[in-house]
């Protein structure tokens, strides 16, 4: 895939593709976490973690860059009804520039 940004049908199918185990009615969407929405969540995770104890800034910082990503992404959510046990929701992150599915955070 080229070096542009995926659109949001795209990030989809990439996951589709991905797990292939895919069910019919499976509800799917995808939100761009872009520079500002991510700044934002780094923002979010720093005073998260001041709040519960973690006072030295190096320390935050790092949990920080190990929990949110740091270039755009596409966070997709699958839901898929099973039965009796409700709804349940798997949520990927495809690169937005690459088009390739994120491991999760360590």
């Amino acid at each position: 895939m080229k070096e542009k940004e995926i659109d949001q049908k795209a990030a989809i199918m990439i996951v589709i593709e991905h797990l292939g185990d895919v069910p019919p009615g499976t509800k799917c969407s995808a939100v761009l976490f872009d520079h500002e929405r991510i700044r934002r969540e780094q923002e979010f995770h720093a005073q998260l973690y001041s709040e519960t104890g973690v006072r030295d800034p190096e320390v935050r910082r790092a949990m920080v860059a190990a929990n949110v990503a740091h270039d755009p992404y596409w966070l997709v959510s699958l839901k898929s009804s099973r039965g009796t046990s409700g709804e349940v929701t798997r949520l990927h992150r495809v690169d937005a520039r690459t088009g390739k599915v994120l491991p999760e955070p360590a």
